[in-house]
């Protein structure tokens, strides 16, 4: 007899949300911090949560990327800010992707951990960012 791949979902093994975290490297940021501000407050508009800048650790000769240069931010989401914003990118904004496959089987790993990202032109896709570019 075969076995099941996956144990059913019952009422005792649903899977549950801990935390979302939202990151974004700004290659822009590496010549101009102004990039490096416009891609915060997107973030922060986008998830109502405060971001945090974070510097390179080592330096990247291909990318120009030297150590101690602020190039990233970052966002941790608990609570209900988390299940805003993850109702938000599955309700609005992954079905208005055009050529969306979905998110890749492989994209987890063995802690329970998905990752998957969104290129600048979906970021527009959100309705806080897309008054903006109404406007």
């Amino acid at each position: 007899m075969l076995r099941l791949l996956r144990k059913p979902i019952t009422f005792r093994n649903i899977p549950k949300l801990t935390g979302v975290t939202v990151h974004s490297f700004i290659r822009g940021a590496l010549e101009d911090s102004s990039h490096l501000h416009v891609a915060g407050m997107a973030i922060q508009a986008i998830t109502n949560v405060r971001v945090t800048t974070h510097p390179a650790k080592h330096n990247v000769q291909p990318w120009g990327l030297r150590a101690g240069k602020y190039c990233s931010v970052s966002t941790e989401l608990q609570g209900e800010d988390m299940y805003h914003f993850l109702s938000k990118c599955v309700d609005v904004v992954m079905p208005r992707i055009k050529d969306w496959k979905g998110v890749r089987g492989s994209s987890g790993d063995s802690s329970g951990n998905i990752s998957f990202g969104f290129g600048p032109e979906v970021v527009a896709l959100f309705p806080e960012i897309e008054i903006n570019y109404d406007s």
